[in-house]
Protein backbone atom coordinates (compact mmCIF):
# COMPACT_ATOMS: atom_id res chain seq x y z
CA UNK A 1 0.00 0.00 0.00
CA UNK A 2 1.72 3.65 -1.41
CA UNK A 3 0.54 6.91 -0.29
CA UNK A 4 -0.88 7.03 -3.93
CA UNK A 5 -4.06 4.72 -2.50
CA UNK A 6 -4.49 6.45 0.69
CA UNK A 7 -7.61 8.48 -1.10
CA UNK A 8 -9.62 5.01 -2.40
CA UNK A 9 -9.02 3.28 2.09
CA UNK A 10 -9.91 6.52 3.34
CA UNK A 11 -13.18 6.46 0.59
CA UNK A 12 -13.92 2.66 1.16
CA UNK A 13 -13.98 2.88 5.06
CA UNK A 14 -16.34 6.59 4.39
CA UNK A 15 -18.43 3.60 3.04
CA UNK A 16 -18.80 1.91 6.13
CA UNK A 17 -22.19 2.26 7.48
CA UNK A 18 -22.50 5.12 9.97
CA UNK A 19 -23.35 3.07 13.22
CA UNK A 20 -20.17 1.10 12.45
CA UNK A 21 -17.75 3.58 11.07
CA UNK A 22 -17.40 5.16 14.95
CA UNK A 23 -16.43 1.53 15.91
CA UNK A 24 -12.43 0.95 17.32
CA UNK A 25 -11.08 -0.51 14.16
CA UNK A 26 -12.41 1.68 11.04
CA UNK A 27 -11.37 4.93 13.24
CA UNK A 28 -8.26 3.49 14.06
CA UNK A 29 -7.32 1.97 10.35
CA UNK A 30 -8.23 5.68 9.28
CA UNK A 31 -6.62 7.51 11.49
CA UNK A 32 -3.27 5.42 10.47
CA UNK A 33 -4.20 5.75 6.71
CA UNK A 34 -4.49 9.58 6.52
CA UNK A 35 -1.46 9.82 8.63
CA UNK A 36 0.60 7.54 6.23
CA UNK A 37 -1.08 9.69 3.59
CA UNK A 38 -0.13 13.43 5.17
CA UNK A 39 3.64 12.90 5.98
CA UNK A 40 4.28 9.53 3.90
CA UNK A 41 6.18 7.71 6.99
CA UNK A 42 5.29 4.21 8.16
CA UNK A 43 6.22 4.94 12.23
CA UNK A 44 4.00 7.66 11.74
CA UNK A 45 0.55 5.79 10.80
CA UNK A 46 1.72 2.93 13.29
CA UNK A 47 1.79 5.87 15.91
CA UNK A 48 -1.51 6.94 14.79
CA UNK A 49 -3.11 3.59 15.31
CA UNK A 50 -1.67 3.05 18.70
CA UNK A 51 -3.08 6.03 19.57
CA UNK A 52 -6.16 5.40 18.25
CA UNK A 53 -6.21 2.20 20.21
CA UNK A 54 -4.48 3.76 23.83
CA UNK A 55 -7.73 6.39 24.08
CA UNK A 56 -10.17 3.96 23.44
CA UNK A 57 -8.73 2.01 25.95
CA UNK A 58 -8.69 4.90 28.44
CA UNK A 59 -12.53 5.75 27.53
CA UNK A 60 -13.21 1.98 28.20
CA UNK A 61 -11.39 1.96 31.50
CA UNK A 62 -12.77 5.40 33.04
CA UNK A 63 -16.81 4.53 32.01
CA UNK A 64 -16.23 1.00 34.25
CA UNK A 65 -15.33 3.74 36.80
CA UNK A 66 -18.89 4.07 38.06
CA UNK A 67 -19.77 0.98 38.00
CA UNK A 68 -16.98 -0.04 40.13
CA UNK A 69 -17.90 2.85 42.45
CA UNK A 70 -21.13 0.37 42.96
CA UNK A 71 -19.47 -2.44 43.15
CA UNK A 72 -17.03 -0.95 46.14
CA UNK A 73 -20.36 0.28 47.93
CA UNK A 74 -22.19 -2.48 48.02
CA UNK A 75 -20.69 -4.42 50.75
CA UNK A 76 -20.63 -1.04 52.79
CA UNK A 77 -24.40 -0.85 52.24
CA UNK A 78 -24.24 -4.82 53.75
CA UNK A 79 -22.36 -3.39 56.66
CA UNK A 80 -24.80 -0.61 57.31
CA UNK A 81 -27.39 -3.50 57.41
CA UNK A 82 -25.57 -5.44 59.49
CA UNK A 83 -24.83 -2.54 62.24
CA UNK A 84 -28.95 -1.38 61.88
CA UNK A 85 -29.73 -5.36 62.75
CA UNK A 86 -27.31 -5.54 65.48
CA UNK A 87 -28.76 -2.14 66.69
CA UNK A 88 -31.72 -3.69 66.32
CA UNK A 89 -31.29 -7.18 68.52
CA UNK A 90 -29.15 -5.04 71.07
CA UNK A 91 -32.53 -2.99 71.62
CA UNK A 92 -34.67 -5.89 72.53
CA UNK A 93 -31.96 -7.09 74.95
CA UNK A 94 -34.29 -6.71 78.26
CA UNK A 95 -36.81 -9.36 76.45
CA UNK A 96 -34.30 -11.45 75.88
CA UNK A 97 -33.16 -10.88 79.54
CA UNK A 98 -36.61 -12.00 80.60
CA UNK A 99 -36.55 -14.90 78.20
CA UNK A 100 -38.22 -14.11 74.81
CA UNK A 101 -35.46 -13.98 72.10
CA UNK A 102 -37.84 -14.37 69.58
CA UNK A 103 -36.80 -10.24 68.45
CA UNK A 104 -33.46 -10.62 69.09
CA UNK A 105 -32.82 -14.06 67.09
CA UNK A 106 -34.43 -12.16 64.20
CA UNK A 107 -32.76 -8.89 64.25
CA UNK A 108 -29.37 -10.65 63.78
CA UNK A 109 -30.70 -12.71 61.19
CA UNK A 110 -31.19 -9.83 59.52
CA UNK A 111 -28.03 -8.83 60.39
CA UNK A 112 -26.40 -11.19 59.33
CA UNK A 113 -28.49 -11.89 55.67
CA UNK A 114 -27.69 -8.61 55.18
CA UNK A 115 -24.07 -8.32 55.02
CA UNK A 116 -24.61 -11.87 53.14
CA UNK A 117 -26.57 -11.16 50.49
CA UNK A 118 -24.24 -7.67 49.75
CA UNK A 119 -21.03 -9.69 49.83
CA UNK A 120 -22.66 -12.78 47.02
CA UNK A 121 -24.05 -9.06 45.40
CA UNK A 122 -20.81 -7.74 45.40
CA UNK A 123 -18.91 -10.90 44.06
CA UNK A 124 -21.41 -11.73 41.03
CA UNK A 125 -20.89 -8.01 39.97
CA UNK A 126 -16.93 -8.30 40.14
CA UNK A 127 -16.90 -11.33 38.43
CA UNK A 128 -19.15 -9.25 35.45
CA UNK A 129 -17.06 -6.49 35.46
CA UNK A 130 -13.98 -8.59 35.23
CA UNK A 131 -15.38 -10.42 32.62
CA UNK A 132 -16.33 -7.04 30.62
CA UNK A 133 -12.96 -5.40 31.44
CA UNK A 134 -11.22 -8.69 29.59
CA UNK A 135 -13.54 -8.44 27.02
CA UNK A 136 -12.82 -4.61 26.08
CA UNK A 137 -8.90 -5.29 26.95
CA UNK A 138 -9.16 -7.87 24.03
CA UNK A 139 -10.49 -5.64 21.79
CA UNK A 140 -8.14 -2.85 22.08
CA UNK A 141 -5.30 -5.26 21.69
CA UNK A 142 -6.91 -7.44 18.51
CA UNK A 143 -7.91 -3.92 17.06
CA UNK A 144 -4.44 -2.99 17.34
CA UNK A 145 -2.81 -6.41 16.16
CA UNK A 146 -5.36 -6.43 13.22
CA UNK A 147 -4.26 -2.91 12.19
CA UNK A 148 -0.59 -3.94 12.51
CA UNK A 149 -0.68 -6.72 10.24
CA UNK A 150 -3.21 -5.89 7.65
CA UNK A 151 -2.30 -2.31 7.54
CA UNK A 152 0.96 -1.37 8.48
CA UNK A 153 2.91 -4.18 7.71
CA UNK A 154 2.28 -3.69 4.03
CA UNK A 155 2.80 0.58 3.91
CA UNK A 156 5.52 1.14 1.40
CA UNK A 157 7.54 4.64 0.59
CA UNK A 158 7.79 3.43 -3.10
CA UNK A 159 11.41 5.63 -4.43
Amino acid sequence: IGPEDVRELVRRLDEIPAGRRDFILPRALRSAIQRFGATRNVQDAATALNSVCDLEGERMESELSTIRYIAWAIPSVGFIGTVRGIGAALAQAPQAVEGDITGVTQSLGVAFNSTFIALVISIVLMFIIHQLQLMQERLVLDTETYGDHHLIARLRIHP
